[in-house]
């Protein structure tokens, strides 16, 4: 074997091997996508996959007292844990968590499910409140447009809050 021959092998050899490294280091990630819930009766956040349709069981018992956390920090300091703060939660009726729990195994077992909750009327099963309130608010009325408003209204600096996720 010619000697430019076995540079061309061997630089084939270490690209290949970078594609590898490339792949290895860059490639789909096998974590879990997880989202921020609240505990209602411990008073605490956890975290629970993406796809969990709250309520859903919180993290003392097998209560289901786990709602949807929407969880913020001001502009660009969405890693500081310190900056953090609940903005409001979320649950859904009992007939629409039912029916999604439906619509999410059917799709699990290959079937196609009906859609028995017209997009429209949404808004009528999914429901807002503060931390500090007891009440719980349907999406389609003047209260929950309020609570919701915090994801747009702007600090002193202009900026809109992010919305901080558990994971990247």
């Amino acid at each position: 074997m010619r000697a430019d021959e076995k540079k061309k092998l061997i630089l084939a050899g270490v690209l290949f091997a970078l594609a590898i490294l490339f792949f290895v280091l860059l490639g789909p990630s096998e974590r879990e996508a997880l989202v921020y819930f609240y505990d209602e009766s411990e008073q605490k956040l956890f975290t629970a996959p993406v796809d969990s349709i709250p309520p859903i069981k919180g993290i003392n018992d097998g209560q289901l007292d786990g709602v949807r956390a929407i969880v913020i920090a001001p502009n660009g300091k969405r890693g500081d844990k310190s900056a953090r703060r609940i903005a409001y939660l979320e649950k859904w009726s009992p007939q629409f968590k039912q029916h999604m729990e439906a619509v999410a195994q059917a799709r699990a077992d290959g079937r196609a499910m009906p859609n028995i909750v017209d997009r429209s009327q949404r808004k009528f099963h999914q429901f807002v409140r503060r931390v500090e309130s007891p009440q719980w608010h349907a999406l389609n009325t003047d209260e929950a447009a309020q609570i919701i408003a915090v994801l747009r209204t702007k600090d002193a600096n202009g900026k809109t809050p992010d919305i901080c996720k558990p994971n990247p």
